[in-house]
């Protein structure tokens, strides 16, 4: 592995040398020489070899000098920023030298307070503080339930030797948890580089055989990965990554997936033309869209999520539902996604939460899973409703015809578990979203309306 960089920044409430100060004797996550600062903003911040780098932190907010006294001493618990709501400002570190790095963060508090929360809105963790000892603790909590306790813990970790952080800057945000009284702390961080293999990645090699009239060719290749077959008749055309895709029209030649051992091989590939020169290019395999249960905090839309509504007073919103005829809870961790999420529905809705491109590979079947609550009048003629549609998003958003859910309608009877089979023929190669729709009358008989949570696209 080569060498590995390690910024370390122990916030402080006060400028003078004293048990705020983190020093040698601490046993941290990673081996460092501590920034001890008060500053809310350190531009340059030094790593373990004292040379210093291109990170900057911004860290404002009050600052505590004491969590709960000598057994904190000399660690980055000892002190640091105090906060008492939900959203209080957040830590922005930029400028984060490391194309590849996690961040571990010293959590504090005093003994009395309960959950806290920090997010770098990827990943969420919850701690109560472990406020009388500075041994690690790792919180690797990312649920909560309101006006239950957290893990006791000291330490959260962002990004990992398998999965690292790559941008070059980091928002955390943090505060209390929903329903937590009194506060809590941030004492330090340590930005650690994780290191590149020794062993890179081995080039890709397209190997082309003659195979009568036409050729045969294959390349080494990798779980996770799809293939595009490119062909040019002219070398003059460059670069190659941006010639057309073989026989385009085809389609056989594109977004090809990986063997699973290793080498992939096309047999009797046509030449189209007397002189024909081939590459082979490599990208990630789209993925369908990932487990979404909108419990990133501080709740809001998630990211490449859209909402559209009539402007008559309802609007899709994410949050924990609160309103008279609401489900008690999400039906996971502490947020979902409702129309109107502290209250009834109003007449005349129209209201759509969209989710954001999902690609389905060639020829591949999908399956949308998601759970929902739906709570409506019921009405034998002309009855609010929810529905489900999948668009195409390359054509307009167009809605997929036979692809939907219609006449969605009840009584509050809880959480259900939903689905709704995507198949290859109608999705395979294509880009598509997903609609969730709530209409209502005018009748003025209005309910807990529509609620979604745990959204899928999966490849069955």
């Amino acid at each position: 592995m080569s060498a590995q960089g390690v910024i370390s920044i122990n916030l402080k409430a006060g400028n003078t040398s004293n048990n705020q100060n983190t020093f040698a004797g601490f046993t941290a996550w990673e081996a460092g020489a501590w920034i001890n600062t008060s500053a809310m903003n350190v531009t340059d911040l030094t790593d373990a070899s004292g040379t210093a780098t291109t990170a900057d932190i911004s860290a404002p907010g009050n600052r505590a000098g004491s969590f709960s006294g000598a057994p904190l001493n000399f660690s980055p618990m000892k002190s640091g920023i105090q906060f008492f709501g939900e959203n209080p400002a957040p830590t922005v570190i930029s400028e984060i030298p490391y194309p590849n790095y996690k961040i571990v963060v010293y959590l504090t508090g005093f003994d009395g307070n309960n959950a806290s929360y920090i997010t770098d809105g990827t990943s969420t963790y919850y701690w109560d503080p472990k406020a009388f000892s500075k041994d690690l603790t790792l919180t690797t909590q990312s649920t909560y339930e309101t006006g239950t306790t957290a893990t006791k813990a000291n330490v959260a970790v962002f990004g990992s030797e398998d999965a690292p952080l790559t941008a070059s800057t980091v928002t955390l945000n943090f505060g209390l948890a929903p329903g937590a009284t009194g506060g809590g702390g941030i004492g330090g961080f340590q930005i650690i580089e994780v290191p590149a293999p020794d062993n890179p990645l081995a080039p890709l090699q397209l190997t082309l055989v003659r195979n009568g009239e036409n050729y045969d060719l294959s390349w080494n290749s990798r779980e996770g990965m799809i293939y595009d077959l490119l062909s040019s008749s002219e070398l003059s055309e460059l670069p190659p990554t941006n010639w057309n895709v073989h026989l385009e029209a085809l389609t056989i030649y594109r977004g090809i997936p990986a063997s699973g051992t290793g080498t992939n091989l096309l047999t009797g590939v046509p030449p189209d033309g007397p002189r024909r020169f081939f590459v082979i290019r490599e990208s990630e395999a789209p993925q369908p869209l990932p487990l979404e249960n909108f419990d990133a905090m501080p709740a809001s839309l998630p990211a490449g999520w859209t909402t559209s509504d009539s402007g008559n007073g309802t609007a899709w919103q994410v949050g924990m539902p609160a309103g008279d005829n609401s489900p008690f809870t999400a039906a996971s961790g502490q947020n979902s996604a409702a129309t109107n999420i502290a209250g009834d529905y109003l007449d005349n809705t129209d209201a759509a939460l969209i989710s954001p491109e999902v690609t389905i590979p060639p020829g591949a079947d999908a399956l949308l899973s998601f759970r929902q609550f739906i709570d409506t009048d019921l009405a034998a003629t002309d009855p609010d409703i929810g529905s489900v549609r999948i668009l195409d998003a390359e054509n307009d958003d167009t809605p997929i015809a036979g692809l939907e859910i219609s006449g969605i309608e009840g009584n509050a009877a809880g959480w259900t578990d939903e689905s709704l089979s995507l198949p290859a023929s109608e999705v395979g190669g294509k880009q598509i979203r997903v609609e969730f729709r709530f209409t209502s009358n005018a009748d003025g008989n209005v309910w807990g309306g529509f609620y979604i949570d745990d959204v899928s696209v999966t490849l069955p």
